[in-house]
């Protein structure tokens, strides 16, 4: 007859048996408290925040704020979003921000429209089907902001000469300090538009296809937005010798297509100066339309954007011919060593 096992034994075994699941429950209690520390700590900083704003002048609503994500996120939720700030507002839709617990500087947010900003005078309002953007913080500022967009629609009004209006297929842009431009306070941008419906384009260079954009920029003297009116914050930018460095600006619109590098700035007129070098095939309609159409056609001769039968790249596309620079100088436009006739450069503000 087997003898029984000791009690002792039967007790240690048990113990080894239900330790891994009373260490996981003693573990997942320990994480929700620490998610709901979290959690409150990320409360108390949106409240700071908002507060340093209102100290600022610069009012922001979330309306029905949450904040949720349990058990690795956090999530800010405003169901509408908006800024005030002087002469200047601002709305959104529903706003969306996520964060993981263990990497709480990066920040995605998906945010939905309309929007709307204006200071009484221009007014910007936009929409899309899907708007979301990532930010990078460090603990001095911003590494990295980056803001995608599908079917983004936006209109510009209340801006000489006259209202904007443009759509597009996708649009990307992305914005950092430039490390090695601090003192000027510079900013490196990358934008491209994919598919865009420009209708001043249109009736410039002519034909109705569609325009795919891509640029590199720097900005400088880029400070903060500070919420004054528009043509206040333009002449901060100018009178503290901003310009935006064209590092390159490609432009592609059916068989036509242009690329364009240089620095542009506003004069003391508020009238944008500056010069771009460039590179074109297919523009004889665009030198048509703004020089007159003999002029045109002698200059789109002289220059090789006519009836010749240009060099192909390996993609299949006409090659970019050298272009003469364009100049914007004392509200003119020039064309190499030709003003163009009829073209005033107007104050934007």
């Amino acid at each position: 007859m087997d003898e029984a096992a000791p009690a002792g034994t039967a007790r240690y075994s048990r113990f080894w048996l239900y330790t891994p699941f009373v260490l996981l429950l003693l573990i997942a209690v320990a994480w929700s408290a620490a998610w709901f520390v979290i959690r409150s700590r990320a409360s108390e900083a949106v409240d700071a925040w908002f507060a340093t704003e209102a100290r600022a002048g610069r009012q922001w609503t979330c309306q029905d704020r949450s904040i949720g994500g349990y058990p690795f996120r956090i999530e800010l939720i405003c169901n509408s979003l908006s800024l005030k700030q002087g002469a200047v507002t601002a709305s959104l839709g529903r706003v969306e921000s996520v964060a993981q617990v263990y990497q709480p500087r990066f920040i995605i947010t998906e945010i939905e429209g309309p929007l709307k900003v204006t200071d009484g005078q221009v007014t910007v309002q936009g929409s899309w089907d899907l708007l979301q953007t990532s930010f990078h913080a460090e603990q001095n500022g911003f590494r990295r902001l980056s803001l995608v967009a599908e079917a983004p629609r936006v209109t510009v009004s209340g801006l000489a000469p006259g209202e904007i209006a443009t759509s597009g297929q996708h649009l990307e842009l992305h914005v950092r300090p430039n490390p090695s431009r601090s003192a000027e306070k510079a900013y490196d941008a990358a934008l491209s538009v994919k598919q865009t419906t420009i209708p001043v384009l249109d009736a410039l260079v002519g034909g109705s296809e569609r325009t795919d954009i891509d640029s590199d920029l720097t900005v400088t003297q880029a400070e903060g937005f500070r919420g004054r009116p528009i043509a206040e914050e333009l002449e901060r930018w100018r009178s503290a010798g901003g310009k935006l460095d064209v590092l390159m600006l490609s432009l592609a619109k059916g068989s036509r297509r242009a690329e364009a590098k240089g620095e542009l700035r506003l004069d003391e007129m508020h009238r944008p100066a500056g010069q771009l070098s460039l590179a074109a095939a297919g523009l004889d309609g665009l030198l048509d339309n703004v020089m007159g159409r003999r002029n045109g056609a002698l200059l789109s001769a002289l220059l090789g954007q006519g009836g010749g039968a240009p060099g192909q790249q390996a993609n299949g596309r006409p090659a970019l011919s050298p272009l003469p620079p364009v100049r914007l100088e004392n509200g003119r436009l020039a064309f190499g060593p030709f003003v163009i006739p009829n073209i005033t450069l107007p104050a934007i503000y």
